[in-house]
């Protein structure tokens, strides 16, 4: 018994004409009638009474027509179901996402695109108005940003924390400074900064720096294989918020150290998603969401 058997059966039956069940279907009446004596012989069953003027449905032959229906509207729904799925699951992704957090984006992508072939990611970097204002325009799906948890938020997004930390100093292992507990701008003498280009950090090692004429800043960039680089090889520093080093290269983890900076400890930094206000995410960016989450949180 297989599908094209029961579609035969129910149009011979609606028809009352092997015939004319032929001719729907493209095939010879010969086809038709050996396709149905073949389930009749399965179920052992007699299905259709043969008379000159057609066939007519015995009782038993009703009962069957009866779970033959039934079985080809649940292949239809199921079809329909599987369409939707296809559907959903070869979905456009545009994310908008500050330098920093690309190569989590990066994997992510990989990993989805193993699962869900027909998914098409694409991502745009910017710092972080111009990634709120590819949201807000509808150039991105989502966008990903770091904030501080006193920062005010654009009303007219909806900001969904992924991970929360605290900014701290970050040095190489061979640095002075990694006995210390915590730090403050007047434990930092002759230090040279590498920033990454962002708000909030440029504020915190603006005011450290400040402190003591001998510190300064080399370089700030988006290029974060750049900046931990020459914290590790070099004799630099660097601030960030702690959670950004499970992004890091396992190479990169074993040689810094983080320090919490006191005067900036109840300051959570977050990294959030935002889409647009009264816009629900489709399924693949909460996925996407979703797994970003579990990288940053080392899962």
């Amino acid at each position: 018994m297989n599908i094209i058997q029961l579609q035969y059966l129910i149009t011979a039956a609606g028809y009352g004409s092997f015939t004319k069940a032929a001719s729907v279907h493209h095939m010879t009446v010969p086809t038709i009638s050996q396709s149905v004596r073949q389930l009749e012989e399965e179920l052992d069953t007699v299905i259709f009474h043969r008379t000159k003027k057609g066939i007519v449905p015995t009782k038993e032959g009703q009962l069957v027509l009866q779970h033959a229906a039934s079985i080809l509207k649940s292949v239809d729904l199921m079809k329909q179901e599987l369409s939707h799925l296809k559907e959903e699951y070869s979905e456009n992704i545009i994310i908008s996402t500050i330098p920093g957090l690309v190569p989590q984006v990066v994997q992510t992508t990989i990993e989805f695109a193993g699962k869900y072939p027909l998914l098409n990611v694409q991502m745009i970097e910017g710092d972080t108005q111009t990634v709120m204002n590819h949201v807000n325009e509808g150039h991105a799906s989502m966008g990903l940003i770091s904030y501080s948890s006193k920062q005010q938020q654009d009303a007219s997004l909806d900001w969904m924390p992924i991970i929360q930390g605290k900014a701290v100093l970050i040095v190489n292992k061979n640095s002075s400074l990694r006995f210390l507990n915590t730090v403050t701008a007047e434990d930092l003498k002759n230090e040279v900064f590498v920033l990454y280009k962002d708000e909030d950090i440029e504020r915190i090692a603006q005011h450290l720096v400040s402190e003591h004429p001998s510190n300064r800043i080399a370089l700030s960039t988006n290029n974060m294989e750049a900046l931990y680089q020459m914290v590790v090889k070099g004799d630099t520093i660097t601030i960030g918020p702690d959670f950004i080093l499970h992004s890091l290269p396992a190479s990169y983890q074993e040689q810094i150290v983080t320090i919490p900076l006191k005067q900036y400890h109840s300051d959570p930094v977050i990294l959030g998603r935002i889409t647009r206000k009264k816009e629900q995410a489709t399924r693949m960016v909460e996925e996407f969401t979703a797994r970003l989450s579990e990288l940053f949180n080392g899962i």
